[in-house]
């Protein structure tokens, strides 16, 4: 399959699932009550279990030890400079602080799972997979520490309360799961097996709370914000363009280079649209999820034709 049939298959397997959840409310099978309690499993259940299992299911040998280092050290710069892009952009703009928020947790945060691993694979094998693995690794870690600090700031918390929150079930996940991968504990099968089954579930309860979500709030009246459509040219376009032209820089005039694929795989992953999770996040947290509804639904229309155009312009300077 072609780069640019995986990205349409991989798209319109989020728009059925979603699709499913709009049906499900307009039939009345899922309500106003049931969906929030729907946010609150995948928050407590499913996204925990999903972060947690994910991690026995790395594999990494010593030849690949470097770059994975490498990918990480990479990956911590570029989303902390993708927050601080979106920062700046929220100030210049003067946007309001609800709004703010979530522009800022989705300009760190991408669709680096369901939407970025299945391209990696197809593109570059196991072996890109694992680099895509670790810069999830990284997502994860800030998601859950600067990602609620940020999105806690839409409801006028302030940012020290708001690290209260940083330990929840999710960073308790990610802990554990890291402690498990760092000294090779592996849990047998009969443990593994139900949670990582719980946890492969997250993606598809979360594209049915977003249809449903869609259905019993007014998307219409926001797709004419304007911040909109500044984010998802920031984070398709924009970001990744100026990370191409660092690496390029980077290898011509300074004499840094990276390994071909694990620039590749960054790339990549910075250009995915919004991360659906934040939807669920800016709900839990007090934020506004519906704006953040939008930004998923708008940046993932508009990546069909922006990935391609971020793959041909990678394979041209990386």
């Amino acid at each position: 399959m072609s780069e640019t049939g995986i990205i349409l298959s991989q798209i319109l397997i989020l728009a059925i699932a979603v699709i499913v959840g709009v049906i499900a409310a307009r039939v009345g099978v899922l309500t106003k009550d049931s969906n929030a309690m729907l946010s609150k499993v995948i928050f407590n259940v499913s996204l925990p279990l999903m972060l947690f299992t994910n991690f026995f299911k790395l594999d990494i040998t010593p030849r690949l030890l470097s770059n994975s280092l490498i990918v990480i050290l990479i990956s911590a710069i570029v989303i902390l400079f993708l927050l601080l892009n979106g920062w700046i952009i929220t100030k210049i703009v003067k946007m309001p602080v609800r709004e703010a928020a979530v522009f800022k947790a989705h300009s760190m945060l991408g669709n680096i799972i369901f939407l970025g691993f299945p391209l990696i694979t197809a593109l570059y094998g196991k072996e890109g997979l694992l680099y895509a693995s670790m810069f999830q690794l990284v997502s994860n870690l800030l998601m859950w520490t600067v990602g609620v600090v940020v999105l806690n700031q839409g409801n006028d918390t302030h940012w020290m309360s708001s690290l209260k929150k940083i330990l929840n079930p999710n960073t308790i996940a990610i802990l554990a799961g890291l402690t498990c991968f760092l000294f090779s504990v592996r849990l047998p099968d009969v443990i593994i097996t139900p949670l990582s089954g719980i946890g492969s579930a997250n993606t598809w309860l979360c594209m049915l709370y977003i249809g449903a979500l869609m259905t019993f709030s007014s998307v219409r009246g926001l797709l004419g914000k304007k911040s909109i459509y500044i984010l998802s040219f920031s984070r398709l376009l924009l970001m990744p363009v100026i990370v191409i032209f660092v690496f390029s820089v980077l290898k011509s005039y300074a004499g840094i280079t990276f390994d071909s694929l694990v620039s590749s795989v960054v790339i990549l992953e910075i250009a995915m649209p919004c991360m659906a999770s934040v939807v669920i996040m800016s709900r839990e947290l007090g934020a506004d999820d519906n704006m953040a509804m939008a930004n998923v639904f708008i940046s993932t229309l508009f990546s069909i034709g922006t990935l391609p155009l971020i793959l041909l312009v990678m394979n041209m300077f990386i």
